[in-house]
């Protein structure tokens, strides 16, 4: 049984071709998988470290796909190379490798993945 309402099983293409400004090819379970798009959000994080108050940095990138596109996901396991695109939707170029952190799906549209690493 499918926990995945079908109204969301439908959504989760429509939100990638309107919102995606990458492309991530992914390997699951040691077999590459086709180009798919999805939503790369990055933000900078400032914190202070528990030992003598010192200021760390760090950045964070999460990546949202559609769930139908990344069936057998596993963390620590999977990886994705994340390759940016322009405007128009075309390639600049500008890509990294990324391992599978964490990752969360609620049964919604979108699997939320979080990646380890740095662009």
């Amino acid at each position: 049984m499918d926990a995945r309402p079908a109204l969301f099983r439908r959504m989760g293409a429509a939100f990638e071709k309107t919102f995606g400004n990458v492309d991530a090819v992914f390997t699951i379970a040691g077999i590459g998988r086709p180009p798919v798009r999805g939503i790369l959000r990055k933000w900078r994080e400032i914190d202070l470290a528990e030992e003598l108050g010192q200021a760390v940095e760090g950045t964070t990138h999460l990546l949202s796909v559609s769930a139908e596109s990344v069936a057998g996901l596993m963390s620590q396991r999977d990886s994705v190379i994340i390759h940016e695109l322009d405007r128009n939707g075309v390639r600049t170029g500008v890509n990294a490798a990324f391992e599978i952190r964490d990752n969360s799906d609620d049964g919604r549209a979108m699997v939320r993945i979080h990646l380890s690493g740095d662009i």
